[in-house]
């Protein structure tokens, strides 16, 4: 984070990752195939920083992995005006304790979010914030087990221990950890990110309507 003491007292982080194709959306490549889950991952990207970046006094830092050189990263940094900084650690806890340690180091308040949640919207962000100014802990939950948001005004390893990432336990594993820690939380509205084939068609027509485009389908076979 910059030297300098920022202007802002909060830091929303979005997470992201290098639009390679076959490395990103894996799971909706059976579906999409790999060019166009990747074309799906990018707008998904460019559609979230469209609207977090029309939150006021909150700056905006976009980490990435597993590196931040990729031109389409770099673009968007320039475009939306975000730092652009690599995700660090060996699993997602790992990465997300470090970006939010990090932020606190500058910031009081500090938010987490992935790119994956088309519902996410800046009134949503706003609650998230709203929340920090009373709890320790916020975390918005996704109807699959995880989470799409999480936000702190501190943070610890412990937060992130013992989870199994990418299971439907993920939620229940975080909020055990948070229970034992001793930190005050309170939970958001639950949303849906889009991360399989079957998200993907139960939701096909509302991310046609935000993402502007239709996209072709190589199969249904899998789903049968």
């Amino acid at each position: 984070m910059p030297d300098k003491k920022p202007a802002s007292q909060q830091l929303l982080i979005v997470f992201a990752k290098a639009p390679i194709e076959a490395q990103c959306k894996t799971r909706l490549i059976p579906l999409l195939g790999e060019r166009g889950a990747t074309e799906f991952y990018k707008d998904l990207l460019q559609h979230c920083l469209h609207r977090v970046s029309q939150l006021d006094n909150t700056d905006i830092a976009l980490y990435a992995t597993p590196h931040t050189q990729h031109p389409f990263l770099q673009q968007l940094a320039a475009n939306y005006h975000t730092a652009l900084q690599l995700q660090q650690g060996r699993d997602l806890g790992e990465r997300m304790h470090h970006a939010m340690q990090q932020g606190l180091q500058g910031y009081q308040r500090v938010v987490l979010i992935g790119s994956d949640c088309p519902d996410i919207t800046p009134h949503y962000l706003e609650q998230a914030f709203a929340t920090l100014q009373q709890s320790e802990l916020v975390i918005g939950p996704a109807k699959d087990g995880g989470y799409v948001l999480i936000g702190g005004q501190r943070i610890s390893t412990d937060i992130f221990a013992n989870t199994l990432w990418g299971s439907e336990q993920v939620l229940a594993q975080c909020l055990h950890n948070i229970h034992h820690a001793g930190y005050s939380h309170q939970c958001m509205p639950t949303l849906q990110d889009i991360d399989t084939p079957e998200d993907f068609l139960q939701n096909q027509l509302q991310l046609q309507t935000l993402l502007g485009k239709t996209y072709p389908l190589t199969s249904h076979d899998h789903l049968t």
